[in-house]
């Protein structure tokens, strides 16, 4: 915490647009929460860079729990590979829970959408059989439609996520 302290001191004294909180982030999600409900109010102090409203950015965390914990102690933006990871093996996120599209029970969900509620292009073109087969045959379109629908699935996340901060629920 000492180097974090030094860290923030040192940076927000920079005339810098915003600041990244990256790094060893804790051993899970707990412990990102602690970190940030620990580090947070570093930013919030006075200073002659006005740091406090300069836009604080969280490196390589995108799951939602992850998220939503993050913006409620006061992250503005976010960045990660998880979506488009999360898809090359086959695991699709949805309202419901995400789904490892390669299990068997997928094989015969003709005519259903990967996520009811999701109008991405491929929940609107392909059905959770059609990208069961893909995987199962190793086309290389099925990661590229898994990480399409995933990334869509994200940023219907964020913007009910924005909404949520415009009408002062977060």
């Amino acid at each position: 915490r000492e180097l974090r302290t030094k860290s923030v001191e040192y940076l927000t004294s920079l005339p810098f647009d915003g600041y990244a909180i990256g790094g060893s982030l804790g051993n899970g999600k707990q412990e990102l929460k602690e970190l940030l409900d620990w580090m947070m109010p570093l930013f919030d102090e006075e200073t002659v860079t006005n740091r406090q409203k300069k836009p604080r950015h969280l490196l390589g965390i995108a799951d939602e729990e992850s998220i939503r914990n993050a913006v409620v102690r006061g992250i503005d933006t976010l960045d990660s590979c998880y979506p488009t990871r999360v898809a090359r093996h086959g695991t699709i996120l949805t309202r419901k829970g995400s789904i490892k599209i390669k299990s068997g029970k997928f094989s015969k969900s003709f005519g259903v959408k990967l996520d009811d509620s999701c109008e991405c292009s491929t929940c609107r073109h392909y059905d959770r059989a059609y990208l069961w087969h893909l995987f199962k045959a190793n086309e290389p379109i099925a990661v590229s439609l898994a990480a399409q629908h995933n990334i869509q699935y994200m940023s219907d996340i964020m913007a009910s996520i924005r909404n949520d901060i415009m009408e002062d629920k977060l």
